[in-house]
């Protein structure tokens, strides 16, 4: 059961050779993951230079405003989640509407 602490939205970075590819189809992108990992929310963003430029790299947004205005630190999320996040990325398809369906 998660917690109002817990990372509930991650960006994923493409690899830099499908940047081109994974930017024409973001929106789709987002609506598949976010299909496929209810209860989290998904942004595509540009190519940076984080992780393994080969790979999908999943950035979780680790920090949170609470009710008394402070900033606060999520509880950094399972290794095996961000695994699987990558995973759904690599087999998604964007080149076709078949990657639409979870």
């Amino acid at each position: 059961m998660r917690t109002e602490r817990d990372v509930v939205e991650f960006i994923i970075v493409p690899p830099f050779a499908q940047r081109a590819a994974v930017a024409a189809a973001k929106d789709r992108l987002a609506a598949y993951l976010e299909n496929r990992f209810r209860g989290y929310t998904f942004r595509v963003g540009p190519f940076a230079p984080v992780g393994d430029e080969e790979e999908f790299c999943v950035v979780p947004l680790m920090n949170f405003v609470g009710d008394d205005g402070k900033s606060y630190m999520c509880t950094r999320p399972n290794r095996w989640l961000l695994m699987d996040i990558a995973e759904a990325c690599r087999s998604f398809s964007h080149t076709s509407r078949t990657g639409c369906a979870a």
